[in-house]
């Protein structure tokens, strides 16, 4: 083989070695590369598949059979929105870039007032539990009336010329009227005349969504990570075998993943989380417009049972031994806490024989199943 190859050629290897050892030794030094996550715009074309940078032809169907293609169809708009153009003004065969930007102008045009009534109805949908029009997702034929169409269009005109689109002054502006700052206690007079209160002659009582359960338990326990941005948290043990394995039940409630907001968490939509399912969290594999809310004896035995519900009864119980002396100043601590209030002597009393018999940490988990932590009254 020596005699084959020779000892220049061995040499040869030797240098292109030693000059490889010299480059992995300055990468080393190198500071670690940033993450960046974002789709690719490049890929091998696979069948119908291409690159977004070449968007396929797109033709319309002749008797809606793919085999029939008609005449190209261009870029645009709905013709039915006859206040605008429906065409867009871009030069044929533009890209897809330039198609994208020409719908979402139109989308965002301020003669397009669907648009900014879309926007404000499901602000208000938000903060209500139920829009100015209850189906925040249809504005259509099949959708609901508004109740206050007057309102709706004032709030429209008012969120685009006054506010310029600004959310943050929407929000301050439906926050600080009246009809929010009511009073959820009922009326018989309201009940008769308004029994599902379209007409909002009281406050509608909220219930925490799903997510804001498990973020607001972290922040008491104090393990809230507030950290913005970066890759999604995993609350699952994975197998990946033939078919891949989502397990919770495995998961360490101690995880730091676990204590990331529950808006940075990886969602599996064949396998829902079956905590947050279980407080009405939509199924992730549907679109849901409007969440459902349902009171049931499985939900407060989740949130008495769960092992993540019970690691955190343990921290919050920790925190508030740790920040205050002696049993009644802990359980003060903690309703001001969840409730913004101190408790009464009556609670006061119940607290503390049910702390003194099962434990601050199962306290806790009892506070954190009442209704005043629960719902937004």
């Amino acid at each position: 083989m020596d005699q084959l190859v020779g000892a220049e050629t061995y040499a040869a290897i030797d240098r292109v070695k030693a000059e490889l050892q010299a480059v992995d030794q300055k990468l080393a030094a190198l500071p670690a590369p940033h993450l960046i996550y974002s789709a690719a715009s490049y890929f091998p074309r696979a069948g119908a598949f291409r690159p977004s940078l070449e968007p396929r032809p797109v033709s319309l169907l002749v008797r809606g059979s793919v085999s029939t293609p008609g005449a190209p169809a261009s870029p645009g708009a709905l013709r039915c929105v006859t206040f605008l153009t429906a065409s867009f003004d871009i030069p044929p065969g533009s890209d897809e870039g330039a198609r994208r930007a020409a719908l979402a102008q139109w989308i965002a045009n301020r003669n397009n007032v669907l648009t900014w009534r879309s926007i404000v109805n499901r602000i208000w949908h938000y903060h209500f539990g139920t829009g100015i029009v209850d189906t925040p997702s249809d504005f259509g034929r099949m959708g609901s009336q508004p109740s206050h169409p007057e309102l709706l269009d004032w709030l429209a005109i008012w969120f685009r010329d006054d506010a310029k689109g600004s959310l943050k002054k929407l929000h301050r502006l439906i926050v600080t009227s009246a009809a929010y700052r009511q009073s959820s206690a009922d009326r018989t007079d309201g009940v008769k005349l308004d029994s599902e209160n379209r007409l909002l002659w009281r406050m509608n009582r909220g219930k925490l969504e799903a997510e804001a359960v498990h973020d607001s338990v972290l922040a008491f326990a104090g393990r809230l990570d507030l950290t913005m941005g970066g890759p999604g948290a995993r609350l699952f043990a994975f197998k990946d075998d033939h078919s891949p394995i989502y397990d919770y039940a495995k998961f360490d409630p101690d995880d730091s993943a676990s204590y990331r907001r529950s808006i940075y968490r990886f969602i599996v939509r064949s396998v829902p989380d079956p905590f947050l399912e279980r407080l009405d969290c939509p199924d992730p594999s549907g679109l849901a417009p409007k969440r459902s809310t349902t009171l049931t004896a499985i939900q407060a035995l989740t949130l008495l049972n769960n092992p993540f519900m019970v690691r955190m009864s343990q921290h919050f119980a920790e925190r508030l031994q740790k920040e205050n002396d002696g049993l009644p100043a802990q359980i003060t601590a903690a309703s001001q806490l969840m409730f913004g209030r101190a408790p009464t002597a009556s609670e006061l009393k119940e607290y503390e024989n049910y702390a003194g018999r099962f434990g601050l940490a199962n306290l806790c988990r009892l506070l954190f199943n009442t209704n005043e932590f629960l719902f937004v009254d």
